[in-house]
């Protein structure tokens, strides 16, 4: 299996559930908001899909199948590795880029950890599978507000595109 690179000009796909699409293309803020933190924090993240690992065409028929019963259009935000960094560093996350090791990665409780991971699922728990599955890590670490400033930073990039 293809695993990605995260380079900075690396494209991430994000999901925009039917709620989050305001009109004109855009995606509401809430789009890009961290999950609720579950029990295990190291499992907290920010779901998108690489789209080097995976065609846009390939995700939105994962994303119609597991979010809207393969039913309708899917809308697809997409930015850059660079355009997930830029908004954490701005929302005071320690974000580098550590040549050494060819990875982004951030301050997390004292420790250097990745900020982009690759998290496939696996076609065994669904007729489709999703390889391209990636998390945004360092989103665990934005508090209440900070997660708010992160997602308007991405809301203003983009528009989503319909598929």
């Amino acid at each position: 299996m293809k695993t990605p690179t995260f380079a900075a000009r690396t494209q991430l796909a994000r999901y925009i559930d039917e709620g989050h699409r305001l009109s004109g293309n855009r995606p509401a803020v809430a789009a890009f908001l961290p999950d609720p933190p579950s029990e295990n924090p190291i499992n907290d993240h920010l779901s998108v899909n690489s789209l080097e690992v995976e065609r846009i065409a390939c995700i939105a028929a994962y994303h119609r199948w597991k979010w809207q019963n393969n039913i309708g259009r899917v809308a697809v935000c997409v930015h850059t590795v660079f355009d997930y960094s830029d908004a954490g560093r701005k929302c005071g996350v320690q974000i580098d880029y550590n040549r050494h090791l060819s990875k982004w990665q951030f301050q997390s409780a004292g420790a250097m950890s990745d900020a982009y991971r690759h998290r496939p699922v696996l076609a065994h728990n669904n007729p489709l599978g999703s390889p391209s599955h990636c998390g945004v890590e360092f989103t665990r670490v934005l508090n209440e507000h900070k997660a708010g400033q992160f997602a308007r930073r991405l809301t203003g990039k983009g528009r989503f595109h319909l598929l």
